[in-house]
């Protein structure tokens, strides 16, 4: 069994390394036994295929995973790249190695609704009235249009009301799915929010000794959107989604330094350091800010000012972690976990974990799963690290609830 990789940064990103470096050898409580449904992650930088066998509940092992990335054109429509990500399932299955035809996909987080809610106390029936009547009003919509889910967390809220976490997304979408996958002749048998996949992921790291009831904040930075999650132990009791991801990173960089799409994010995910008003440029500091090769434009990125965006972003964070006091004083995150595409790029994790304060790590999912090396991996070296894996590998692991 391999290690729970977890990259280590300088000072202050540090204080996780004997808490979630260890080995994992414990289950993935899963009863699901032989291969584990096709994992489908439908993000906005590109489509995951991911499928284990969890014969061995201890140790499970790769049976094939595929990667895809979307065209540039389309990562910013996410109606034609949903389209487009369809029509790819059938050829990535069929070349991918992937076995049997019973996929779990996630719900894209840029069509997830996300909202803590203080409803009066009810149960069963009467809370889930409650929730579709209160997502139906927020969002202005008749409730019937929408398919939600909600997680009680366990405080009591002032007046002695429920502190719920509601989920939604478009019932229109989630036909296109189960139409698009039908279509693609793959059997859809499990729908999950990533929310929920991300944190599944985890939760063999969760239920240790040493880490049961730790307060933990999960960030899933991606292309599109940042999804925050604090857990305490395997329970999550916070979630939101924040609307700032690479491609307003990308932007600012590309307005800036007259650069397209592909080139900007190139650019960008070269820097070592991150340039906000109130620090010195890059130059300055004795860092490069930019890779070999890039020499000729060296000067022009010393300058790149990305304080908007990145205070967008550590700001929501940081109303985040305020919320979670309130709803559990003296009770503060201990740390932060970071997944996601995004996470990549060590400048910007150093960043948010210093402006929030917290030790840090970026995580590998893939390092934890049992691999011989000869397995079909279609799409991406599993030599590297690979962040932006935990929503699939946790669809994996998640119940068919379909």
């Amino acid at each position: 069994m391999r290690a729970l990789s977890l990259r280590r940064f300088a000072e202050p990103l540090s204080g996780l390394a004997g808490s979630l470096g260890a080995t994992l050898s414990t289950s993935f409580g899963v009863r699901a036994t032989g291969a584990s449904p096709i994992a489908i992650d439908l993000g906005s930088s590109g489509i995951k295929l991911l499928q284990l066998d969890l014969s061995d509940a201890a140790s499970p092992t790769l049976i094939a995973a595929a990667c895809l990335q979307t065209p540039e054109a389309l990562r910013a429509d996410h109606g034609r790249r949903l389209l487009w990500q369809i029509e790819q399932l059938p050829r990535l299955i069929r070349e991918g190695g992937f076995k049997g035809k019973r996929a779990v996909c996630s719900i894209p987080a840029s069509q997830t609704y996300c909202k803590h809610a203080q409803l009066a106390r009810a149960e069963g029936g009467e809370l889930e009235q409650a929730v579709r009547a209160m997502l139906g009003s927020q969002l202005s919509c008749d409730p019937s249009l929408l398919v939600h889910r909600q997680v009680e967390v366990p405080v009591v809220a002032p007046g002695g009301k429920m502190e719920v976490i509601c989920m939604a997304t478009s019932r229109e979408l989630v036909q296109k799915l189960m139409a698009g996958l039908k279509a693609a002749k793959v059997e859809l048998v499990g729908v999950h929010s990533e929310f929920h996949a991300t944190l599944r992921a985890f939760e063999t790291v969760a239920r240790r000794a040493d880490d049961k009831g730790v307060p933990t904040l999960y960030l899933d930075v991606g292309s599109s959107t940042t999804k925050a999650m604090i857990t305490h132990g395997k329970d999550m009791v916070f979630a939101r989604l924040i609307e700032t991801g690479g491609n307003a990173l990308d932007a600012a960089v590309g307005a800036q330094l007259k650069l397209e799409g592909a080139e900007a994010r190139t650019t960008r995910l070269e820097l070592e350091a991150l340039h906000t008003k109130g620090t010195k440029p890059i130059g300055e500091q004795g860092e490069s800010g930019v890779g070999a090769g890039a020499e000729n434009q060296a000067e022009g990125m010393t300058r790149v000012d990305l304080s908007e965006p990145l205070e967008m972003l550590t700001d929501e964070l940081c109303m985040c972690l305020r919320y979670h006091e309130t709803l559990f004083p003296g009770k503060k995150v201990e740390r932060a976990v970071f997944t996601g595409g995004e996470a990549r790029h060590k400048g910007l994790c150093q960043h948010i974990a210093r402006s929030i304060r917290l030790p840090a790590q970026v995580a590998d999912p893939m390092a934890r799963i049992t691999r011989s090396g000869k397995e079909p991996a279609m799409g991406l070296d599993l030599r590297a690290p690979q962040p932006g894996w935990a929503v699939a590998l946790g669809l994996c692991l998640s119940p068919t609830d379909l």
